[in-house]
């Protein structure tokens, strides 16, 4: 039925709605295969449009009962089937009885149980769709529908406020699973690999670590040996958390020796060399696991101080050696400071694919300042297709974020742009003292969660199918929505840009999501600042109203370098 409804919220957040909006009438959804009670749970309203059900006679886990209540049929309900999840022993039900209409409400699903006899047919409802289906008592799995919008859909969506920026939401667009690619970085964890607790970074999905040293650097054996022990320590510990782990060769190498090929002695490198593979060989280290990254930065002088063509030599030498050694090693390079675009990447991609030494995965660093993944991405396929090169399996900025960038607002952004670009990014690490115990600022002393580490804990949450988000100037969002878990989590980024109100558009909300016309709407502000954070400050939490399947979330978004998350659920 129409509703004229207005929900102001306090706080950050505003939700706009508008006349002629539809509403999700019914009742609470029917017990959805798999829960447990004697005797089966009753439905009301809220089933599937098609039909209302019948309970199972025992209904739920093994609980035995003595015979189900009936479900409520729905008011297009045809006659009552059996539901409810497998048990033990549960006898047959009675007669359904019809209920009442529902519309838009969640389907559960499940399997097993007696059946009871049939229920009495209802009339006339409005299908449901984009229903949740339940995971059912066998333990079935729970398929995710793609997003579509509950209730009526003939009105038009309100007009979202005035608001210096926005990023719009199309939840009937939704595909793919998340990758958590962004979530990374070089060094950061103790050199012998103890610290931090495994929860820290499992919490956040970690998938990369890149290191090659210990704190103290040098050259020559000793410090190789030293070197080696960092890179055992944290092998074993991306390995125990499922991450990749980058071995930076140059940082083992060092800067401080004498550079690979000076007056065309190529000893130093190849003794080098030998002794790091037979040690990689050893530890069993020549999986897909780790990736072998050459050198560091070699554009710049701290990182290399001889000629160009002397660095590619050097790339030459490294990569025939590994090869020649474990054929199947997976190389990354040429990880560049000036991006993927520049004279250096240029050269290199020639000099690679004349010489046949093109790495696996191709790697620069987003640490400019105004760094963007999505028009880098577009940048390094440029350069690929004008030169015919194919077989890259794909790409890293293995540093990202300058100090200015690493906040909550503009990792948020980071993460955004990661998702839609496709590949992975490891958070830069800019620290001295606590170069081995930062986790690159995601923490502060004694392994304490800082207020960017939350930002990075939602996205490892978002879990479902990748929603379409369309950024705006400088907002963008990562979004994924879960039929499964009747969620949606949205991480809000800011490049640094912008001030004051700014919109998240929400369309096509599903039926899934909304009970009697309302959402619940969760805001969550993660500040500015580096102190340890027990959670992200709650700006406001509670149901909303959806108009047209449609909703604004509007942040004031008072300090750029705040990051913000919108997380949706049923009322």
């Amino acid at each position: 039925m129409a509703s004229c409804r207005l929900l102001a919220v306090v706080g950050a957040l505003g939700l706009v709605t508008a006349s002629c909006g539809s509403s999700n009438g019914g009742g609470n959804p029917a017990g959805s295969g798999g829960r447990s009670g004697s005797g089966g749970t009753p439905g009301t309203g809220n089933m599937t449009g098609t039909g209302g059900r019948l309970a199972s006679g025992s209904g739920g886990s093994p609980n035995a009962g003595s015979g189900g209540a009936t479900g409520v049929a729905g008011s297009s309900g045809s006659t009552g089937g059996s539901g409810g999840s497998r048990s033990s022993g549960g006898s047959g039900g009675s007669s359904g009885n019809s209920g009442g209409a529902g519309a838009g409400g969640r389907t559960g699903s499940g399997t097993g149980g007696s059946s009871g006899t049939a229920g009495i047919s209802g009339s006339a409802g409005a299908p449901s769709t984009g229903g949740m289906s339940g995971s059912g008592g066998s333990g079935t799995t729970c398929t995710p529908p793609q997003g579509a919008g509950g209730g009526d859909t003939t009105c038009s969506p309100p007009t979202p406020p005035s608001a210096k920026d926005a990023v719009t939401l199309d939840m009937a667009v939704a595909q793919g699973a998340p990758t958590y690619l962004a979530s990374g970085f070089i060094y950061g964890i103790a050199e012998d690999g103890t610290q931090p607790p495994t929860a820290l970074l499992s919490d956040i999905k970690v998938k990369g670590f890149r290191a090659g040293r210990g704190q103290s650097e040098g050259c020559g054996a000793q410090a190789w040996a030293t070197h080696w022990n960092v890179i055992k320590a944290y092998y074993a510990r991306a390995k125990a958390v499922g991450a990749t782990y980058l071995l930076l060769v140059s940082d083992d190498y060092g800067y401080f020796c004498t550079w690979p090929g000076d007056g065309g002695d190529w000893t130093g490198l190849t003794t080098f060399m030998t002794q790091l593979i037979s040690n990689v060989q050893a530890a069993g280290m020549t999986g897909p696991d780790v990736r072998w990254e050459l050198w560091n930065e070699p554009e710049l002088s701290l990182f290399w101080n001889g000629t160009q063509a002397q660095w590619l030599e050097t790339w030459k030498h490294a990569y025939q050696q590994i090869r020649a050694a474990i054929p199947g090693a997976v190389i990354e390079g040429p990880s560049l400071a000036t991006g993927p675009g520049g004279s250096w990447m240029n050269t290199f991609l020639d000099y690679a694919k004349t010489n046949d030494v093109m790495p696996d995965y191709i790697s620069w660093h987003e640490e400019g300042g105004g760094a963007d993944p999505v028009a880098d991405l577009a940048t390094i396929n440029r350069g690929l297709t004008t030169r015919g090169i194919t077989g890259v399996k794909g790409f890293d900025a293995n540093e990202y974020g300058t100090t200015s960038e690493q906040n909550p607002g503009h990792s948020a952004w980071f993460l955004a742009r990661f998702d839609r670009a496709g590949f992975q990014g490891l958070r830069g690490n800019w620290a001295d003292a606590t170069f081995f115990s930062n986790m690159a600022e995601l923490v502060a002393t004694n392994w304490q969660p800082n207020s960017q580490y939350w930002v990075y804990k939602r996205y490892a949450d978002q879990t479902g199918l990748r929603t379409s988000v369309t950024a705006g100037t400088q907002v963008d969002a990562v979004a994924y929505q879960d039929a499964c878990a009747a969620k949606s989590i949205i991480v809000v980024g800011n490049k640094g840009g912008v001030t004051g109100s700014v919109n998240v558009v929400i369309k096509n909300i599903p039926a899934w999501l909304q009970s009697g016309g309302s959402t619940k709407v969760l805001l969550e502000k993660m500040p500015t600042g580096s102190a340890a954070l027990t959670a992200p400050v709650v700006v406001t939490n509670a149901a909303a109203t959806v108009t047209c399947n449609a909703m604004t979330v509007t942040i004031d978004w008072a300090t750029a370098t705040d990051g913000y998350v919108v997380a949706l659920s049923p009322p």
